[in-house]
């Protein structure tokens, strides 16, 4: 995996990064001015790794931090190649199996305690979806409670009303077969006949008034039947609703107890650090047991809440949706043992960190190379010993193992040490280009030697010694200028990091080569050049000599919201926000443009045109050499209209011939207006000022369709002047010019690969230079 992006939040002074971007090709530079905030995306990303953070970096409000890191996956691999698809809910198998990057996410819950989740959105929006799902269940159970008690009461008091009808017919029912049995008995024991005539009437009269009440009575009897199993409906949801609101009232309890319980230790803790009796100590000791064992039954017993809460929600909810109770806890029971083989986002997330590449920050290897290091020391890895980073890096950059040493042939093994000295040398020559005097250049040795009797305790035992030759001296490092020792033990770092290429790697460097001269600076980069292949760089600067005019795609300007306040938040912008940054974040990029500058001779005794800027004079050189004009012409760039005169004055007071190539814009107006009213026309001499009518800026020059193609490197559709493009979406123009440089060295371009009008327009402002060479 390869880091492509970052997002910072709530760490020190930024609150939110946004997205940013890092450099494609794995060398990112951070820009920006003092306590802008570059160390603190260094130190955020290391937090990211190492998950620790301090006090200090937490905000005035104790937000915690968040740091999200996107990663591109390996070639030809997708997600899928890295989790097991058997652990993912269906619905998101086919997401993970295309995917060819991922993001991560570290989030501190206290200045202790963080979760690590996998940050995809499709995924966290599925997880967030079941989350809603499960909470508006949740909710839902919740609010059915007081409705469910209402209709539970209702229904029982209907209930009973219908039973006590049922049972005042079943009462009148009995009433009337008593009294007909009692008219039969009157009947006979009567010897009267019209007494026996009356109660065979009434007989009669008692047994017709029975199918009508039978028939109310059965009536009476169904509608009881439902009335109790509307009781026993609502009892049930009712039942099972409480019963998941009692899980959930436990749950919470036993969460605030954990809550507790954990700040208690804390306190415990802290008391235990400084505490100053023994009898104290063994007291906290035995309180802090006792916590911890209180503390591992909760969790334990919070566990098993949760699953308990997963089940009779899912119960309480398919019974409120009218399921039978066997077939709701048979659906529940089967959901939820699917669902607890499915992996969470924290589960994903952490499933994911063991293949992301390994972050080290460089200070962490700030050892320099020692004048000599006991060979146990090395070979039994005692990271206590003096120089000991810096001298195993030597050893691994030279490719040395315990097994070298061991060479028996003592004059062998001096001649396989020469050999070994000479390559590192030259390798080592082929970044640190600086010389002692004008072509002595420094070599590094070592040699194994063994001590004498002079230290009795380590007598005959072996050690290696450090030198650092050039013709006149032999010195051991540490008598060598701080600048050789650094960039000495930074080469040996990244070498040495870069050939143990098992695991990819990403170096986070704050300022290198502070203590170097300018041209050694130039080296840093060059070893950043050299070894980004096998490592990610990403560092901090505020020098022009560690930054790539040609590559500020790899830039990240870091600055203040306010610039005048050092106490606002950090804004951070990756180079398709650099028109954002402001001139002194971009200072370093101004004064390499500068730098470059001042390598050539600009002013000429003849032939000298001044441009309003440095992109101006960029694509005016790139443009002339691809026109291939053939007169000797010299475009001096001025740092904005306004400082044209000033610049105009300077040459005429050197007697120095020129003339000027001005944009028809407001301040190019302003300017020839000016230029026109003074030295251009002063005493009748007419010295040649070339206004390029109707191109705003230099960029106009270029067709729509040119612009797209070889400025913009964009399919969009532009109605408007490219000018007003650039201006309209906030382009940077210098990150423009520099990757225009680039493409035309890339591809090899010619101006025939122009189309007709671009070659028309700056054919037409060749000819109008061409004309006023002469002149001028």
């Amino acid at each position: 995996m390869k880091i492509s992006a970052f997002q910072i939040k709530h760490y020190r002074s930024i609150i939110d990064s946004g997205e940013c971007f890092l450099s494609p090709d794995h060398i990112t530079s951070l820009i920006g001015q003092n306590e802008s905030g570059k160390t603190s995306v260094l130190e955020a990303l290391k937090s990211f790794y190492d998950g620790s953070i301090t006090d200090d970096v937490l905000r005035s409000d104790l937000t915690f931090p968040e740091i999200t890191c996107t990663f591109k996956l390996d070639k030809d691999k997708t997600l899928g190649s890295y989790l097991d698809l058997a652990i993912l809910p269906v619905e998101l198998r086919p997401v993970i199996e295309t995917k060819d990057q991922v993001s991560i996410t570290r989030k501190w819950l206290n200045s202790r305690n963080n979760i690590i989740t996998i940050a995809e959105v499709e995924i966290i929006d599925f997880y967030k979806t079941l989350e809603e799902n499960r909470l508006a269940s949740a909710d839902k159970i919740f609010a059915s409670i007081p409705d469910l008690m209402q209709k539970t009461e209702a229904s029982t008091r209907e209930a009973q009303i219908s039973e006590n009808e049922v049972s005042s017919l079943h009462n009148e029912m009995i009433r009337i077969g008593n009294k007909i049995e009692e008219l039969k008995r009157a009947i006979s024991r009567s010897k009267n006949q019209e007494i026996t005539l009356t109660a065979k009437q009434d007989i009669i009269k008692a047994e017709a008034e029975l199918p009508a009440i039978e028939q109310e009575l059965k009536g009476k009897q169904k509608l009881l039947e439902e009335k109790k199993n509307k009781v026993q409906e609502f009892s049930l949801k009712l039942r099972m609703c409480r019963q998941f609101s009692d899980q959930s009232l436990r749950f919470n309890n036993v969460r605030n107890e954990i809550k507790t319980v954990s700040e208690q230790i804390r306190e415990g803790e802290f008391r235990l650090k400084i505490s100053r009796s023994d009898r104290e100590t063994r007291t906290i000791n035995k309180n802090l047991d006792l916590l911890k064992e209180s503390m591992s039954r909760l969790k334990m017993e919070l566990q098993r809440l949760e699953t308990e809460i997963s089940k009779s929600m899912k119960i309480a909810d398919k019974i409120l949706s009218g399921m039978e109770l066997n077939e709701a806890e048979h659906e529940a029971f089967s959901e939820c043992e699917i669902e607890s083989g499915y992996a969470t986002p924290e589960m994903l997330g952490n499933s994911l960190w063991k293949h992301i590449p390994m972050f080290e920050f460089f200070e962490d290897f700030s050892s320099l190379l020692p004048n000599k290091i006991d060979l146990d020391d090395l070979l039994y890895e005692n990271i206590h010993a003096e120089g000991y980073k810096a001298a195993r890096n030597f050893l691994f950059v030279a490719g040395l193992n315990a097994d070298f040493f061991r060479e028996e042939n003592h004059r062998i093994l001096k001649q396989k040490i020469e050999n070994l000295n000479t390559e590192i040398t030259v390798d080592f020559q082929d970044y640190w280009r600086q010389s002692v005097g004008k072509d002595d250049k420094i070599r590094i040795n070592f040699e194994l030697e063994h001590y004498d009797n002079s230290q009795p305790e380590k007598s005959g035992k072996p050690y290696l010694e450090f030198w650092i030759k050039d013709k006149q001296e032999r010195l051991y490092p540490k008598q060598r200028s701080r600048g050789v020792r650094w960039f000495l033990s930074f080469y040996l770092e990244l070498k040495a990091t870069a050939k143990s290429n098992t695991v990819d790697r990403i170096m986070l460097i704050d300022e290198p080569g502070l203590s170097l001269h300018a041209r050694a600076q130039e080296d840093v980069l060059k070893v950043f050049e050299d070894l980004r292949q096998n490592l990610q760089i990403i560092y901090s600067t505020h020098s022009p000599n560690l930054i790539d005019l040609k590559k500020l795609y790899r830039i990240i300007a870091v600055q203040r919201a306010k610039d005048s306040d050092e106490t606002s938040e950090t804004i951070i912008l990756d180079s398709r926000s650099l028109n954002e940054a402001s001139a002194d974040t971009l200072s370093p990029v101004y004064a390499l443009m500068g730098t470059r500058l001042n390598e050539r001779q600009f002013v000429f005794p003849k032939n000298n045109f001044i441009v309003e800027d440095a992109v101006t004079f960029h694509y005016m050189e790139a443009m002339s050499m691809l026109y291939g004009f053939d007169l000797p012409v010299h475009f001096i760039p001025a740092s904005g209209a306004d400082v044209i005169p000033t610049l105009a004055n300077l040459l005429y007071g050197w007697k120095v011939s020129f003339g000027l190539v001005m944009m028809d814009n407001q301040s190019g107006n302003r300017v020839s207006e000016l230029m026109k009213n003074t030295m251009f026309f002063t005493n009748g001499s007419t010295k040649k000022l070339i206004l390029v009518n109707g191109i705003y800026t230099v960029e106009d020059l270029f067709s729509t369709i040119d612009f797209k193609r070889f400025i913009l490197k964009q399919r969009v559709g532009i109605t408007i002047r490219n000018s007003e493009y650039i201006e309209s979406n906030k382009l940077s123009r210098i990150v423009l010019v520099s990757d225009f440089h680039s493409k035309i060295k890339e591809e090899n371009l010619h101006f025939t690969d122009f189309d007709a009008e671009t070659r028309q327009n700056f054919t037409n402002l060749f000819n109008l230079i061409r004309n006023a060479i002469e002149k001028v």
